[in-house]
Parts: C-alpha cells; structure tokens; sequence
C-alpha cells in the first residue's frame, strides 16, 4: 500500500504538525540551529509564532527578512518583522535588494529574482552561523499553484511533482550569487496546511499579518493561477489540495524509481565526465530508450551547468534525435551554451567553441609535442594523464605475446630499429607506414586513420611510437609490420601504456 506523506490533515493543529515536523522529517537538523524567513504575511507569521510557542528552540533561531524595494513603503515590512521577532524573544537580521535591478541584471522574472535573493539571504547566514536548516512558510495553496505553474511553463515529472517538505539547496535555487556547495537544506513544515487554516489560525491568535498588495497583481503568472484557475478548480474539485498533495505523493515515488534506473543508464553509457566536458558511448545511447536518452542529456546539462534553473524540453528532444542522425564532426546546440559533437563512437557534450577530444579512455598528447624515450623508461604524458612504460622481459612465453588482447600493449623486435632512442610524437605531414597484417603493403598514416574511423579531433594528438623515421606503432590501434616479432627474433621490447586516472 502506498503511504501519502504529504496528505492534507483535517482539523488543523499546527502546532502538533510543526512538532512532527521537528521529530520526524529533520531532528538532527533542527538541533543545529533554524534560519527562518519571514515576510510578515499570514504564512511565515503564523510559522513565527507557532515557533515562540515552543518549549525549547536551537539557540542558534535567526528571523530573517529582506525588503524587495518594490514598494515604496517595502521598508515598514521589515521594521514589522523585527519589532515582532524582538517582542516574542527573537533574534532578527532584516536586509534589503532592489529586486527589479537584479532581475533586469540577470534576465529573471521579479517573481525569480526576488526568490532567488531570499535563498541567498538565507544561506548567507546559514552558512555564517553553520546552520543546517532553513524554514519558510510556503502551504498547501502555494504546491497548487507552483505544480499549475511547472504544468504551464511545460516541465516533467519532477516539476509536476511540487516542492517537498525538506530539500537541499542546489545551485540552480541561486544563479544570482557565487554558489558554494553546502549541506544546507530548505524545510517547508506548513506544506500540507491550507492557506485558509493558516489564515484562521491569524485570528484565532489575534496575529495582524502583512497584507502585500502585489499578491492581487495579475501582472504575476502565480497571481492569474491564484485568483483565476484556482478557484476554478476548487469549485469543480473542493478537495483540489488533497488531490494534490496525492499527485504530488505519487509521482515522487515514480520519481525516485526513475532516477535509480537512469543513475544505472548514466553508470553504464557515459564513459567519461569531468568539469569541462561529458563523453557518451554513442552506440550504448543510440540503443537506450527515448526516455532515458533524455534524462541522461538532462543529467549531463546538470552536471556541467549546475546553476541554469531550466532546461527545456526541444532542444534535449532534438539532440536525442541528432545523435541518430547526425555526422561525424557535426554538432547540435543545448542549452548553457553547450553543444554535443559526433563522433565515430562517442557524443561529447562540451562548451560551444571549446574543441573536444572525445577518446578521453585514449592517451593523448599536445599537437605537435615529441617526446624522446631511452629504453628502458617510465614516462607520464602530462596532456592526459596517462603513462607509458617501456622494458625488455625475460622469459616471456611467445603464446602470450601472439594472443595478446589489451591494445594498450605491444611486442616489438628490438634488433629491428632503425634507432634505439626512440620517441613519442603526434603525426606529421607526409607520415606512411606498413599496417601489421598487410603484408607489408605501405599505407599513408592519414589514409590508415580514416578507415580505422580513429576520432577526428584525436588524429593529430594520438602518440605514435617512432625509431628514427619510422613509425612502430600507432599506440592504441596497429603495429608496423616490419617492427613486430616473428619466430626469429632474439630480443623483446615491450611497451605499455597505462590510465592514471
């Protein structure tokens, strides 16, 4: 049977709902200290005092408040807020933000700007005071609306879901501040409570809440929700809250059983992921289901863009189909300011204009660069990490040299040199060899590379093993003919190339 969590309660006590929220949801938070925000309005005032009727606080409890400068008497919501924080034993920080600067400054709606201040004001001095917990007084009315919201801007599973009753703060929640990652997390204790219970609750405790005007301001998207579909839905649904909070309950539980098995997709068909760029097994992907082809491009746009709130749903659409369709060295946008290229074998996601090498489970080196090698050596290739071993064995069974299977080793013939300094080097105009296994037909190192479909932005950087002029093995990919052993030879060189990372 499947447990809402997030019910509605009948016969509202509020106080006992913020007590089970205390001892259920985040006890070991709470003892670390609150930081809660409080406009002054029926929500967050109700939230205050129920919290001023608590035996026992943290001692570390700061109100916090911040002026939205939209109005030009904004300044007394604040003056309200300490004076009332001060009379029932709080400790107040009150700061102010010209919202509508920020949101011009960073392309936001007032509604996100003003959001987005209030979270950093908050872990401001979460983080100051090494506070875990921070809460706010959003109710059942605001999960309503904010899923109506998500439903219109056009979102999945995740947004349709609504807000939880605790959530970490994550990157995309401050765009407008430098983030830095914390165990901070946001607590909505007054989530299940109707916004009218809390509005009783006011009178009932002879509470004077802020009534702000821009809440009836239809310019809003939250507004129009509030006092145009809402009521709509009320009069043809009046148990919408309760249908809610179960929709809500519902499809968090699909929500997590989808994250588990794209967190398996992700483990399994990308291949490599660091700050700057995301490697995809082109072939893996191309076989995963649509669905999972889009949550793991959704996961990679995260995982490089952490702070972009959105990501729509077309252009991830339209990358899923490109990866199908699209050729070797094209490349599709995504948002962030991404792009994914084609290759052979891989998708890389990486920033427009930056060049990628997608053969990142390749060594590589810097275009151009010659490294000299005295046998026997142990060598790091800096560019990537990896690391090249060269010795001479004893006694090694000829089998096991004729079966080897690891392309990061190769068995050359010593005595057959030109050179025995040898070097690393990236290909130069003009390089030919003779591919092992061709009879020792000579083949242009250009012409050898594209039929051996070797990643594009990796042909001038892949090592290449070279006595004197001549090449002895494309490391990775084939042996030169003339250098590789036979029954004859008297003397082994093997050569190793190593992951370091």
């Amino acid at each position: 049977m499947l447990v809402d969590t997030h019910a509605i309660i009948s016969q509202m006590d509020l106080f006992g709902i913020l007590q089970e929220f205390r001892e259920k949801i985040c006890p070991d938070l709470w003892n670390d200290g609150l930081v809660v925000g409080v406009s002054g309005g029926p929500d967050s005032l109700a939230l205050l005092h129920i919290l001023s009727r608590f035996s026992e606080l943290p001692s570390q409890t700061i109100i916090a408040h911040l002026d939205h400068q939209l109005r030009n008497d904004s300044s007394k919501d604040g003056q309200f807020v300490a004076q009332i924080a001060q009379s029932w034993g709080f400790r107040s920080v009150v700061d102010s933000q010209n919202i509508e600067k920020i949101a011009s400054k960073h392309k936001l709606s007032i509604e996100d700007a003003g959001r987005q201040a209030r979270y950093t004001l908050f872990k401001r001095l979460a983080d100051k005071h090494n506070i875990k917990l921070i809460l706010v007084g959003h109710n059942a009315d605001d999960q309503v609306e904010t899923i109506l919201m998500n439903f219109v801007r056009g979102t999945g599973i995740s947004g349709l879901s609504g807000m939880s009753p605790i959530t970490p703060i994550v990157p995309s929640m401050l765009t407008i501040s430098t983030y830095e990652d914390s165990d901070i997390f946001i607590g909505r204790p007054l989530l299940s409570v109707p916004r009218q219970d809390i509005q009783d609750y006011c009178r009932d405790n002879n509470l004077d809440p802020i009534q702000d005007p821009s809440n009836n301001n239809k310019r809003y998207l939250r507004n129009r929700i509030r006092h145009e579909i809402v009521p709509i839905l009320k009069d043809i649904n009046p148990n919408i809250h309760q249908t809610t909070s179960h929709i809500s309950a519902v499809l968090k539980h699909s929500q997590r059983v989808l994250q588990q098995a794209n967190s398996t997709a992700w483990n399994n068909i990308v291949t490599y992921v660091d700050d700057q760029k995301i490697v995809i097994n082109r072939l893996m992907f191309s076989q995963a289901l649509v669905g999972t082809q889009l949550a793991i491009l959704r996961l990679a746009i995260k995982r490089l863009r952490p702070k972009l709130r959105t990501i729509d749903f077309n252009p991830i659409a339209n990358a899923s189909e490109f990866s199908k369709t699209g050729d070797v060295r094209q490349e599709c946008s995504l948002p962030g300011n991404l792009v994914m290229k084609i290759d052979y074998k891989h998708l890389v996601i990486v920033e427009a204009g930056v060049a990628a090498d997608s053969q990142i489970d390749s060594p590589f080196l810097t275009s151009g660069e010659t490294i000299s090698i005295q046998a026997p050596a142990s060598i790091t290739l800096e560019p990537c990490g990896w690391r090249l071993l060269v010795d001479f064995p004893d006694n090694i069974h000829r089998k096991s040299i004729y079966n080897n299977a690891d392309r990061w080793r190769a068995y050359l013939d010593r005595d057959k040199l030109e050179d025995q300094t040898l070097q690393l080097r990236s290909r130069q105009p003009g390089d030919r060899f003779q591919p092992l296994g061709m009879h020792g037909k000579s083949q242009s190192l250009a012409h050898y590379m594209t039929n051996a479909r070797i990643p594009f932005e990796l042909r001038n950087r892949i090592p290449l093993l070279v006595s004197g002029e001549q090449i002895l093995w494309i490391a990775g990919w084939r042996l030169d003919q003339r250098a590789g052993i036979s029954k004859t030879t008297q003397n082994i060189m093997r050569v190793r190339m190593t992951c370091a990372q």
